[in-house]
């Protein structure tokens, strides 16, 4: 069987490592999210000739996907990978915002805030739906991710629907499970202790973006008051509680706030918060607006990406720089996963509620609790792998997409390329986790050029 290099694959350049003596390359097979070292003789025969290479790395190359089967349609492959995905999905993943309120004025955020909560009306024909899904007997998961608005200011909310959300994940074998994206203004030591010891959330996400000049000028309140103060303390009592939960951070970066982010992760690091918190960085984008007309360009970001992600790792905090395989891109390809806003509307995606831009009734609407979904609404955004395997987007020919699964399909059909800051700094990422990891001959080395 003729074998050929996969396209879908990123390559580190050539380092020469001084204490081996010889030149190495970090290879990174995406359809596996597989990561090899190679000296550079290995990999120029990977590249021109394949069948050269002993056996058992032939084999292990195949098993990475990084050499495949030289007739071998790799664009759908790989999404029929992603649909397999999709039609297996024993996970019901509901997305709720029990009120349409915050109490920040973010200025690059899409959404109008109101004073409206989830009804109890709306609440029972939401639950309801639940079950019916559930009836099919379809899931073994239910997953519940209390969204926004901010839906700490909801907590009413979260108290009535949690125990009715659990009860029918468990009349129906089912496993229950939590997360809370806030700004983390309210997660008080009391909030969160509840959070996770009575409504099962293990996962919490706080946003913070830069130090206190940078965070207050962007994310007050929406009557001005400064807000970093009682978020980063809110941060650290969580990060010191004895809670079983992880805590994600969050820092969003345009040209506004950039020159923060350095000083940010010191302050992070001094507080000792290193084996507690994760942190990610995250570029302005559209929602619904033209906040991305602030954002840094794509190789500007990339590259100041790179410089943080180091930082991260000397301060010793983890820091992910490899993603996984995607087969699953977000609630807007799934069957029957659906986000319930304030207003008892539906929606398969997570940013189109609150969102003037998109009118009155939401143009991106599927339904709602009452009248039930409309099928067809759904699939505007929910055909997407159908659309990448007709060549419809960029892509189609990206070497990223099995990791990255195509971003957002929302900002794909508003003309928006969502493209990951790896499309666009990944040989550095490679380069860093190779002195990260200090990878060695001595690292589970072959005899043959490939280290493991």
């Amino acid at each position: 069987m003729a074998m050929k290099l996969s396209r879908y694959h990123f390559v580190s350049p050539p380092v020469f490592d001084e204490v081996l003596g010889y030149t190495r390359r970090v290879v990174f097979a995406t359809r596996s999210a597989g990561l090899r070292v190679m000296d550079e003789a290995a990999w120029q025969l990977v590249t021109t000739a394949p069948e050269q290479l002993p056996g058992d790395i032939v084999e292990d190359l195949i098993g990475v996907r990084l050499l495949v089967d030289g007739d071998e349609d790799e664009l759908r492959s790989v999404v029929d990978e992603n649909r397999d995905a999709i039609d297996s999905l024993a996970c019901l993943s509901l997305v709720v915002t029990p009120t349409a309120q915050c109490q920040l004025g973010c200025g690059y955020c899409g959404q109008e805030h109101s004073a409206r909560w989830l009804s109890p009306h709306h609440q029972d024909a939401f639950v309801r739906q639940v079950v019916r899904k559930l009836d099919t007997g379809s899931y073994q998961e239910v997953d519940v991710c209390w969204f926004g608005a901010e839906p700490l200011v909801g907590m009413s909310v979260i108290r009535e629907l949690t125990p009715r959300l659990r009860s029918a994940a468990e009349n129906h074998s089912c496993s229950f499970g939590a997360r809370v994206i806030t700004n983390g203004l309210a997660l008080s030591k009391r909030i969160a202790r509840e959070l996770v010891e009575r409504h099962g959330v293990t996962s919490i996400d706080i946003t913070l973006d830069g130090p206190p000049e940078y965070h207050d000028a962007r994310r007050g309140t929406k009557g001005g008051t400064p807000t970093f103060r009682r978020i980063f303390a809110n941060l650290v009592a969580l990060a010191e509680s004895d809670l079983q939960v992880r805590i994600n951070l969050r820092i969003n970066v345009d040209e506004g706030n950039w020159q923060g982010v350095s000083q940010l992760i010191g302050m992070l690091a001094d507080a000792g918060l290193q084996r507690r918190v994760n942190c990610y960085f995250a570029p302005i984008h559209s929602w619904g607006n033209d906040a991305h007309k602030t954002a840094l360009s794509a190789h500007q970001y990339a590259s100041l990406e790179m410089q943080w992600h180091a930082e991260l790792l000397l301060a010793g905090f983890p820091s992910r720089l490899l993603p996984g395989r995607k087969r699953i891109v977000c609630l807007a390809v799934q069957k029957e996963g659906v986000l319930v806003d304030a207003n008892g509307t539906l929606f398969n995606c997570t940013e189109a509620p609150y969102v003037p831009g998109y009118g009155e009734p939401d143009a991106m609407a599927i339904g709602t609790v009452e009248a039930g979904e409309d099928a067809t609404r759904r699939t505007t955004l929910s055909l997407f792998n159908d659309d990448v395997l007709a060549g419809a987007y960029n892509c189609s020919s990206c070497a990223l997409l099995p990791v990255c699964g195509g971003a957002c399909p929302k900002l794909w059909k508003e003309g928006i390329p969502p493209c990951p800051s790896t499309l666009h700094n990944m040989p550095e990422r490679l380069l860093l986790v190779l002195a990260a990891h200090r990878i060695t001959a001595s690292s589970a080395a072959t005899t043959t050029g490939v280290e493991v």
